[in-house]
């Protein structure tokens, strides 16, 4: 559930009616297991699918995370 690059900006603006609004952004990689073989005499190795999905457990802890500190709304591009 933890990344190896992660940034939060946050900006405040207060304004002259004394009305102070806060925006936080939270750039950063989301938590992914992959793997990548390579060979001189096999350019282009075969591609191999997993039946499980070794990064689920691991993105889901990390949004978990992200819940919990944030709240909502998150969105992720």
């Amino acid at each position: 559930g933890h990344v190896a690059n992660d940034v939060e900006v946050e900006q405040v603006v207060d304004d002259d009616r004394s009305v102070v609004t806060s925006y936080v952004q939270l750039r950063g990689s989301v938590p992914a297991y992959w793997t990548q073989e390579t060979s001189a005499t096999q350019p282009k190795p075969p591609i191999k699918l997993a039946r499980r999905d070794p990064s689920h457990a691991a993105g889901r802890r990390h949004f978990q995370d992200l819940f919990a500190r944030y709240g909502t709304p998150i969105m992720a591009l």
